[in-house]
Formats: structure tokens, C-alpha cells, sequence
């Protein structure tokens, strides 16, 4: 029965040699295979302004790109967007969230991001309503060419996220503005 047992040990040991540096190969083979896929869905997709585009043409500048982070919901993405936007990986994208996009503006002056006055966003079937804080108005109600830029590049990337006949509306200070100044 002693002579049983070694041998049992013995086999036991001998295929658990070879049995594990087997699922040490095709463990590190199935991870070299998927890391690449795992970054990539670690991002998400949002629409910026291209600033060569906007420079030459004016038009067709808002452009598919990508922010580090995997949000699910319409609200995290614009969060994302408004606060990682700066992070996509092409330069030629540019971010128009932060004071100095709008520095040489007369409302840019002391400016803060413009995620510091998003208070969340309300959604009801297709209509999508951002909530600001009134400071907002200095990216939200600045020259036409920033509020294009802006206005824009939130609007598209919750479409792309949601229906595309979604609405999306803007309230600050608990009011929805219908129109702007410029």
C-alpha cells in the first residue's frame, strides 16, 4: 500500500509538472492576444473640434475621437468629456473646456473649466437638458465661433451616445435658454 502511494505521488508530481507551465503558456498566449483589446475598450469615443479643419475650412471640423476612460452613462460621458478632453490621443484635436481656449476673449478673463459649473444633466426620452451654474455663460454664451465649438462638441458626442434626433437643451441656474447672445 506504501509502494501504491509514493507511485501516486510520484505520477501526481510528475504530470503536475507539466500540467502547469501548460496553463502558464496558454494563460500569458490568451493575455498577449486580448491586451490589446482591453485598452482598446477602455477608451471612449467622443466628438472634437479639429483645429486645422476649423482653421481651413470652418466646416466639417467636429471629428470622431477618443478620451481615456470606459464611461457607460450619457452624464459620465460628457463629465468625461468636459474633463479629460485634453487627453485624447491626436494633438490635432482641440479642447475648448478650459480657460485658455477662451482666454482672449473678454468673458475668458479669470475663467475656470468649464466642468467646475456642470451640475449633471436630465434626461426624458429624446431630450437631454445640461445643467450649468451661471458661469457657465462664459463657454456657453461666448462668440459665435466658441459657442459652435463648444455647444458642438457636447451636442455631437451625446448623439453618438444616444438617438441621433435627441435635443439637447441648456440650463443654467435652474432655467432653460432658448437664445443666445451671439
Amino acid at each position: 500500500m506504501k509502494y501504491e502511494m509514493k507511485t501516486d505521488r510520484a505520477t501526481v508530481a510528475r504530470r503536475l509538472s507539466l500540467v502547469r507551465p501548460m496553463n502558464a503558456r496558454i494563460a500569458t498566449v490568451i493575455l498577449l492576444a486580448t491586451c490589446p483589446f482591453a485598452t482598446a475598450l477602455a477608451d471612449t469615443k467622443v466628438i472634437l473640434p479639429h483645429a486645422q479643419r476649423f482653421a481651413d475650412t470652418g466646416r466639417d471640423f467636429l471629428l470622431e475621437t477618443t478620451i481615456p476612460g470606459d464611461f457607460k452613462t450619457t452624464e459620465g460621458i460628457v463629465w468625461g468629456l468636459l474633463t479629460l478632453s485634453s487627453q485624447c490621443p491626436d494633438k490635432q484635436f482641440s479642447s475648448y473646456f478650459f480657460p485658455d481656449a477662451i482666454s482672449s476673449t473678454s468673458p475668458g478673463e479669470g475663467a475656470q473649466p468649464l466642468y467646475m459649473h456642470f451640475r449633471g444633466l436630465r434626461r426624458d426620452g429624446k431630450k437631454v437638458v445640461l445643467r450649468f451654474t451661471g458661469d457657465a455663460n462664459r463657454y456657453l454664451n461666448n462668440t459665435a465661433a466658441i459657442q459652435e465649438l463648444v455647444k458642438g462638441a457636447l451636442e455631437a458626442t451625446i448623439r453618438l451616445h444616444t438617438n441621433k434626433s435627441t435635443t439637447v437643451y441648456y440650463e443654467i441656474d435652474g432655467q432653460i435658454v432658448e437664445e443666445w447672445d451671439a
